[in-house]
C-alpha cells in the first residue's frame, strides 16, 4: 500500500515538474534569454511618437525606421536610420557605424535638413559644399548600439516577480502591461533613444545646446503605462517585440523591433572621418557664410553673372601710363599697376596711387569669401553713403563671373564739395591664398583730363574691364 502511494507521489511530482518547465513564465524567460545570447543578428526597428495635446516638435521627427546588423562577438554595429513625419514623408537619413565603442555618424543629410528649416526664408547654402567628400563624424559620447531597446535588460530591471505577475500568453504571443510606477528614468531613455539621437546632433548645428525633449517623469508617473508584446518565430529564429509607452494626455510612443540571427556581418570603419571639433569649426564657418548670404539678399543688391575672368596682378606693363607696385597678399608679394609719376605709397596690405583732385586708385587685401559676399560686405559696411555730403546716388548692378571669384560694381553721385564723382569697385579672389584683392577707383569727373582717361582706359584693358563704360554712364 505504502509502495503504491510513493509511486503515485513520484508520478505527481514528475507531472508537476513538466508543467512548471513548460509554464508561460519559463517559456518567456527562455526566449528572452536566447535573445540576449544572440551574438550576430540583423534588425529592423520602427518608432512613432504622437503628442496628444497638440504639442509642436519643431524640426524633430515623429517616426523613424532603422535597419542594420550587429555583432556583439566582434563589437561592431552598422545601420541606416531614416526619419520621417507621421505621413511617411522622408525628412533625412543617416548612416551609422560603431566599432569597438567608437561611433561614426554620416551627418550631412541631417544638418542640411536643419539648415533648410532654420533659413527657410532665405537662399540656403549647401552644407556639403563646406565639407570634402562624405565624411563621418567621430562622436566621442554616442553609443550607437544602444539605440536598440535592450528588451532582456529592460525586463531584468523590472524584476522577475513583476514580470511574472504582468505576463499573459495566448498562442505563443506574450503580453505584459506595467504601471509607470515601475519605470525608471533609464528605462524612459532606453525607449526614446532613437529620437534623442536627433537632439544630440541638433545641438552640434546650433553650436550649443539642442532643444531636447521636456522631462517626462512627473508626480503622475503611476498613471503611465508600458505595454509589451513579444513573439518568437522558431522557423527563422526571429524575435519581435512591440513596446507602447502611454502618458495620458501627453504622448504615446511605440517602438517595434525584430531581431534575426545571421552569420557574423563584415563591418568596416568609414575611411573619411572628422573629429567633433573639426565639424563644429566648419559649421561655424557655414553659419558665417549663411549670414553673409542673408546680408546680400536683404541689402537689395542686384547681381548678374556676366563678368569675364579678370587679371588684377602681375602684369607685364608696356606703357608709360602705369607702373608696377608691390603688395603683400596672403604672405606673398604681388605686383599691381598704379599711375605712373603719381603719389604712390603702400602699407602692409594696401597700396595708394593718387593724382590730386583728379583720380585715386587704391588696392586692399581682404579676407576672401565668394566674390559677391566679399564685395557686398565691403561696399555696404565700409562705404556708407549716409556719411557723404552728396546727393543723387546711382548704383550699377554687381557683375560677377561664373565661379563668383570676381566682381565689379560702380557708384556715382553729385558730391557737394568735389562735384560729380565716380567710384568703381573691382574684386578678385587671389589664387593660392585665402584673400581677395579689392580695387577702388575714385574719379572726379569734372576734373578728368585726357591723360587721366587714358590711364583709366589702360588700367581696365590690363584687368579685363571696360572702365570707359562706367565713365560714360556717370557722365550722362
Amino acid at each position: 500500500m505504502r509502495k503504491g502511494i510513493c509511486v503515485l507521489l513520484v508520478f505527481c511530482l514528475i507531472l508537476g515538474l513538466f508543467a512548471a518547465c513548460s509554464s508561460p513564465v519559463r517559456q518567456f524567460n527562455t526566449l528572452t534569454r536566447e535573445l540576449s545570447q544572440l551574438e550576430n543578428y540583423s534588425f529592423t526597428a520602427v518608432g512613432e511618437l504622437w503628442f496628444e495635446d497638440g504639442t509642436e516638435t519643431g524640426a524633430a521627427p515623429l517616426r523613424y525606421v532603422m535597419e542594420g546588423v550587429r555583432s556583439t562577438e566582434t563589437g561592431r554595429f552598422s545601420a541606416t536610420l531614416l526619419y520621417t513625419d507621421l505621413r511617411g514623408r522622408q525628412l533625412y537619413d543617416m548612416s551609422l557605424v560603431e566599432i569597438n565603442g567608437v561611433s561614426y555618424v554620416h551627418f550631412l543629410p541631417l544638418f542640411q535638413y536643419l539648415m533648410d528649416l532654420e533659413y527657410a526664408a532665405y537662399e540656403v547654402l549647401p552644407v556639403a559644399a563646406h565639407f570634402e567628400g562624405t565624411p563621418y563624424l567621430i562622436h566621442p559620447t554616442l553609443e550607437l548600439s544602444n539605440l536598440l531597446t535592450d528588451l532582456p535588460a529592460l525586463l531584468n530591471s523590472l524584476g522577475s516577480s513583476t514580470v511574472r505577475e504582468a505576463l499573459t500568453v495566448d498562442q505563443g504571443v506574450y503580453a505584459l502591461e506595467f504601471s509607470g510606477a515601475y519605470l525608471s528614468e533609464a528605462m524612459f531613455l532606453d525607449i526614446f533613444r532613437p529620437f534623442l539621437l536627433f537632439f544630440e546632433l541638433e545641438a552640434l548645428t546650433l553650436l550649443g545646446e539642442g532643444t531636447g525633449l521636456s522631462p517626462l517623469l512627473s508626480d503622475e508617473q503611476a498613471q503611465y503605462t508600458l505595454d509589451l508584446v513579444f513573439v518568437h518565430d522558431a522557423e527563422i529564429n526571429a524575435f519581435t517585440s512591440w513596446l507602447t509607452l502611454s502618458i495620458p494626455g501627453v504622448l504615446t510612443l511605440t517602438a517595434d523591433v525584430t531581431y534575426q540571427e545571421i552569420a557574423p556581418p563584415p563591418i568596416a570603419p568609414p575611411q573619411d572621418t572628422l573629429e567633433l571639433a573639426e565639424v563644429q569649426g566648419i559649421l561655424a564657418e557655414y553659419r558665417r557664410a549663411q549670414a553673409r548670404r542673408i546680408f546680400i539678399e536683404t541689402s537689395g543688391l542686384e547681381i548678374v553673372t556676366n563678368l569675364p575672368e579678370l587679371h588684377m596682378v602681375n602684369h607685364q606693363l608696356s606703357t608709360d601710363l602705369l607702373e608696377p607696385f608691390d603688395i603683400e597678399i596672403g604672405g606673398e608679394l604681388f605686383q599691381v599697376p598704379v599711375m605712373a609719376n603719381a603719389n604712390n605709397a603702400a602699407t602692409d596690405d594696401m597700396v595708394f596711387s593718387y593724382s590730386p583732385g583728379i583720380m585715386t586708385i587704391r588696392y586692399t587685401a581682404l579676407d576672401a569669401h565668394s566674390a559677391s559676399e566679399t564685395m557686398a560686405l565691403f561696399i555696404l559696411d565700409v562705404l556708407v553713403v549716409d556719411d557723404l555730403d552728396a546727393e543723387n546716388f546711382q548704383r550699377t548692378e554687381m557683375r560677377i563671373n561664373a565661379h563668383d571669384t570676381a566682381a565689379v560694381k560702380a557708384l556715382y553721385y553729385d558730391d557737394n564739395l568735389m562735384g560729380r564723382t565716380l567710384h568703381i569697385y573691382v574684386l578678385q579672389n587671389v589664387a593660392g591664398t585665402d584673400q581677395a584683392l579689392f580695387l577702388g577707383v575714385v574719379a572726379i569727373l569734372d576734373n578728368m583730363n585726357n591723360h587721366a582717361r587714358d590711364v583709366l582706359d589702360r588700367l581696365g584693358w590690363y584687368i579685363g574691364i571696360d572702365f570707359r563704360y562706367y565713365l560714360d554712364l556717370a557722365s550722362e
